[in-house]
């Protein structure tokens, strides 16, 4: 028994089985984790190590340098990147892709265990911290907290009340305090009383820390009761620190109170934070990485009122909120699926003029869709934009088979008279081996996605499957629910009149306005296909004319492809920038907060920003404000109304040309891409990479190309990504008095970071929570290096009274202030500078190209080179890897429908139409002013299955009514005629079930639009063109074949007609040449 003839004698059983799927696939979309992409595996593995107060040479070449060594012998490895700054070292190892970051981990952390040998025994030294990276571990909210006008106190509650609140909340990682002052217990020491007592600051420090302890003292047993005993130490309020005994210097006990003055404080501000000109705190909260983006957001803004209600003082508002952008894309990409099928279904209509029939064909498109979830569930997927955005592609290719199926079963009632039962089962089963064939060829060219590497295979494997799925559930429908419907629903009286329209008076049919609109589309349709029926003849008869002509097209549109360029992604509107301002380096912190009250003033006063967030003395990120102070540079995100007029870029360019008007400062504003920044781990978009091992000669290197890229049209925000050298102070040891001293050098220099950074030294206990105690030399006693040098240093050698030698910081160092780099950075072991941009209006090879050629007619001077950045590189091994995904979908199809026809000539007559859909995909994204990017090559291997698929239709049926005596030429003009309405059916349903996404309207269908609008581009093309080339083709191919075989039975060149009325009646009867139809098809 035949599929079709299963489903019309059993339709409680197709049902059922039809209903069980879409009630699984709605049970799992329930479950479904939401979020902005796809889980990403980044094979990257980073290693951190924090040295307080080092510089940064001294870092590269104690910690970085011995790490990257040990590293690189790990296996797999792609790259080594590493940045060594004041006080820390950060390297980033790179892994080839589809290498188990698990495993990579496990085998970094091996390494690092063993570079630790090498590095230098200081107990300020922290242990390497070893982690995957994870580039979706980024904040999905950020607060800016006010309400107190006492920013020590307002830290300290959110420090330990509402960020706990917060983290309680399901599905929360974590939630990060940035900004505001932390508070302190602050112990100011006066180093002149310090040598009166003999005494140093490491003194001090030693005491205090071995006053405030808490110890066990075992158990003890009283009758029959048996209690714990410990030693209480530690200090129940500030004040008690005073009180603690220091030494005893000639019978008399010296308290702290005798040389230190002891305050409940905090730390020295040198990071001032704002939101919306109020003093504020910044909150970002991260997810746990399995955890509902869109559920977490609700989940934290029930905590976030729970905390309002407590401390009722405290305002909350939202500095960053990548939950919104996600539910708002969401909605949109729903909202543009809906409206891509009604249009589909609309135009359906059109053509089959029924109600009832369209319904048979639109139950797929939920069926489908519905279905597709319970993959993703089963999957470990996520609902993304990038699923969704998969589903709304192919709401319009659903229908195909199912239009397919029912315009066929519509032939055989109105050709030969059955009943609709009859038909439904003749009629799909004369179609079912091409509707199979031409949905697989879809589904094969998504397979090579599947065996891409890279980023890129990551992100759009779900894409893939996504519409793999969807398509093989529309095909289950296709064979089994519309040959079902059909045979239930479908009147044979309706079917007679809409191709007879004469016949409604007779019957006594009702004609309303949708009746003669139909008949209006139905006549012109008619004309259509009679213009049709006259080209094919022609190019029958002409076919040197004809493939010329396509060929010529193809070539016009040549000259066209190094104008599109190329890029990875386009940029996507999330609503949010950044704005970054570095003054003179050396520029007090007064003077930059000054400057970043202007930059408040620019930004608060425009009418589409809703928040600004700004910290002046550090930089300013998506992540909160930097807790890395420096003195000279400001930052600010800032978010927009989401009902703004203006896009995001183009605020940003206004933005942009009023900080121009401050004078003294480099200001950068970039926009942030969302999508970019989860993929790429940062925002920027084109880098150079600067080397030489010459630090001197790196920045005039990095100035040079700075210049040279700032001169490349396409490219804004242009600067070096590494801050400028910085002028310190270096203290030089005269090592021969240091011995004479009985001095060290680890004696100086921890004296010198006691003296200039204060020394962490215990822990004030309060309420449960811990508050640093340092002991430090007073700010103003530290201004200056003649202040600092005044510091006692404890000697090996002891005085008469027993008591310790001292010998000043001066009488063994003496200090010089130079130039030191701020921060260093390696590529496999070698000393770079990036040269950063952002691209604008101009598609990033096209900028490529012009920089390449800029930095040639501009060399860098001997001892330096260049190269463009890793992300770059990467791309275009990427590309490489998307070309061979190219040649292998045709080479799939090509074996696929040398399988369905048994032959090796008839696949080459399908794929002939291959060519003909770039005509289109040229155009569409040359008009639009799109790039050719990842999307829109994925858009091209859909266009290659889908025109395939037209091309199967004709060459089947064609191949079908040869088997029943046609000559070859026969066959050809009555096959593509009776393919035409179906071929046109589909292509119309695919192009309006697109073009809503095409027009990119709603938020983060940037990414999605170039697919779309190169799908659409390259269906009206290929589809007109396929109409007359591929039975052109057809012909020719057959003609050598039968030369080769010698074999005459088909009638010569010269002998070529058009199909007579006999030939149509022959038995088996051919289809006739279609006619519009306004029932089902």
């Amino acid at each position: 028994m035949s599929i079709a003839r299963f489903s019309v004698t059993r339709p409680v059983a197709v049902t059922m089985r039809i209903a069980a799927l879409v009630l699984l696939g709605a049970i799992c979309l329930l479950r479904l984790p939401v979020d902005l992409l796809p889980k990403v595996s980044i094979p990257t593995v980073a290693v951190f190590v924090s040295w307080p107060n080092v510089a940064p040479e001294e870092m590269e070449s104690q910690i970085t340098r011995p790490l990257e060594q040990a590293v690189s012998s790990a296996p797999n490895l792609y790259q080594v990147t590493s940045s060594s700054t004041l006080g820390s070292s950060f390297v980033r190892i790179q892994f080839n892709w589809g290498t188990d970051v698990g495993q990579a981990a496990v085998d970094v952390l091996q390494l690092v265990q063993r570079a630790k040998a090498a590095f230098p025994n200081d107990p300020t030294l922290q242990s390497p911290t070893v982690f995957k990276f994870d580039p979706s571990a980024q904040p999905i909210r950020i607060y800016g907290i006010s309400g107190m006008s006492d920013i020590v106190k307002l830290r300290t509650l959110i420090d330990n009340e509402v960020s706990p609140i917060i983290e309680s909340a399901n599905g929360v990682a974590a939630a990060t305090v940035t900004g505001g002052q932390e508070r302190a217990i602050l112990v100011d020491v006066d180093p002149k009383r310090l040598e009166a007592f003999h005494l140093t600051l490491a003194d001090v420090t030693k005491r205090l820390q071995q006053e405030n302890i808490n110890l066990p003292g075992g158990l003890s047993r009283m009758g029959n009761t048996e209690l714990a005993i410990r030693s209480v130490g530690d200090f129940a309020k500030p004040e008690e620190i005073l009180q603690v005994p220091i030494a005893n210097v000639n019978g008399q006990n010296i308290r702290l109170s005798d040389i230190a003055v002891v305050s409940d404080s905090h730390q020295e501000q040198r990071i001032f934070s704002r939101l919306n000109g109020e003093s504020a705190v910044g909150l970002a909260i991260t997810k746990q990485s399995d955890a509902n983006t869109i559920s977490t957001a609700r989940n934290i803004e029930a905590k976030v009122l729970d905390a309002q209600r407590q401390y009722p003082g405290l305002t909350f508002r939202i500095a960053y909120d990548q939950s919104g952008f996600i539910e708002r894309s969401m909605n949109d990409l729903k909202t543009t699926a809906a409206i891509g099928g009604l249009l589909a279904l609309g135009i359906l209509m059109m053509f089959l003029r029924n109600f009832r029939s369209t319904m048979v064909v639109g139950l797929s498109i939920p069926i489908s869709i519905i279905s597709t979830f319970a993959l993703l569930y089963f999957g470990g997927f996520t609902l993304n934009t990038i699923s969704l955005s998969g589903l709304a592609l192919a709401t319009g290719l659903i229908v195909d088979d199912a239009v397919v199926v029912l315009e066929n079963i519509f032939r055989h009632i109105e050709r030969d008279k059955k009943r609709a039962a009859e038909a439904a089962v003749s009629g799909a089963t004369e179609i079912m081996g091409a509707v199979v064939a031409s949905t697989l060829t879809i589904m094969i060219v998504f397979l090579p996605l599947l065996m891409i590497k890279g980023q890129s295979g990551q992100t759009f494997t779900q894409f893939a499957l996504v519409v793999i799925f969807s398509l093989a559930v529309s095909l289950l429908d296709a064979t089994t629910v519309v040959p079902m419907l059909a045979s239930r629903i479908i009147s044979e009286r309706e079917v007679e009149e809409e191709a007879h329209p004469e016949l409604r008076a007779m019957h006594g049919t009702r004609v309303g306005p949708l009746t003669r609109l139909f008949d209006w589309f139905g006549g012109k349709f008619n004309a259509v296909d009679a213009a049709y029926r006259r080209g094919l003849a022609w190019a029958i008869h002409h076919r040197g004319w004809v493939l010329t002509g396509a060929g010529l097209s193809i070539v016009a549109c040549l000259p066209l492809i190094p104008l599109l360029g190329s890029e990875m992604l386009p940029a996507t509107d999330s609503g949010d920038f950044s704005v970054s301002v570095r003054l003179p380096i050396g520029t007090s912190l007064d003077k930059t907060k000054a400057t970043m009250d202007r930059v408040e003033q620019i930004l608060l006063s425009r009418p589409d920003v809703e928040t600004v967030f700004l910290a002046a003395g550090a930089n300013m990120s998506f992540r909160g404000a930097s807790n890395s102070p420096v003195s000279y540079q400001g930052g600010a995100t800032v978010r927009l109304k989401p009902n703004r007029k203006k896009t995001t870029q183009q605020v940003v360019q206004e933005v942009q040309r009023s900080l121009a008007q401050i004078p003294g400062i480099r200001g950068l504003v970039t926009p942030f891409d969302i999508v970019t920044n989860i993929l790429t781990g940062g925002n920027t978009n084109m880098e150079v990479d600067v080397f030489s091992p010459d630090l001197a000669l790196l920045k005039a290197g990095a100035d040079q190309t700075l210049q040279t890229m700032q001169q490349v049209p396409g490219l804004e925000s242009v600067d070096i990504g590494v801050q400028d050298a910085a002028p310190e102070v270096q203290w030089h040891i005269d090592r021969q008095k240091a011995t004479q001293f009985g001095v060290t050098f680890s004696d100086v220099a921890n004296a010198i970071n006691a003296a200039t950074n204060g020394t962490l030294s215990t822990y004030y206990l309060e309420r449960g929570f811990q508050y640093p105690i340092y002991v430090e030399v007073p700010p103003n006693l530290r201004r200056s290096p003649d202040q600092i040098a005044q510091v006692p240093i404890a000697t090996k050698a002891k005085n008469p009274d027993g008591s310790v030698a001292l010998v000043r910081l001066g009488q063994v160092a003496h200090s010089v202030v130079q130039m030191g780099p701020n921060e260093i950075e390696r590529i496999d072991r070698q000393r770079f500078l990036p040269v950063q941009g952002r691209l604008s209006g101009r598609s990033e090879s096209e900028v490529q190209a012009d920089i390449a050629a800029a930095m040639a007619k501009n060399p860098l001077q001997q001892g330096l080179r260049w190269e463009f950045g890793t992300n770059q590189r990467r791309r275009a091994e990427e590309f490489s890897g998307l070309g061979m995904a190219v040649f292998l979908a045709i080479a799939l199809i090509y074996m696929l429908l040398a399988s369905q026809f048994e032959s090796f000539i008839y696949p080459l007559v399908v794929l002939t139409s291959v060519p003909l859909c770039s005509i289109g995909v040229v155009l569409s994204l040359f008009l639009t002013n799109r790039a050719f990017g990842l999307t829109a090559f994925i858009g091209l291997l859909m266009l290659i299955g889908i025109v395939v698929k037209n091309g199967i239709l004709l060459v089947d049926y064609t191949n079908q009514l040869r088997a029943r005596g046609f000559s070859r030429d026969e066959a050809v003009l009555t096959a593509s005629p009776t393919r035409m309405r179906p071929i046109l059916m589909t292509t119309s349903a695919a192009i309006l079930g697109m073009f809503p996404l095409a027009l990119a309207l709603g938020r983060g269908s940037e990414t999605q639009a170039p697919l779309a609008t190169a799908v659409i581009g390259g269906l009206a093309t290929s589809s007109l063109l396929t109409l007359f080339v591929v039975p052109v083709v057809y012909t020719l191919f057959d003609d050598l074949a039968r030369k080769l075989r010698k074999d005459p039975r088909d009638l010569d060149r010269s002998e070529m007609v058009e199909p007579s009325i006999e030939a149509t009646e022959r038995t088996p009867a051919p289809a006739e040449p279609a006619k519009p139809r306004a029932g089902a098809k």
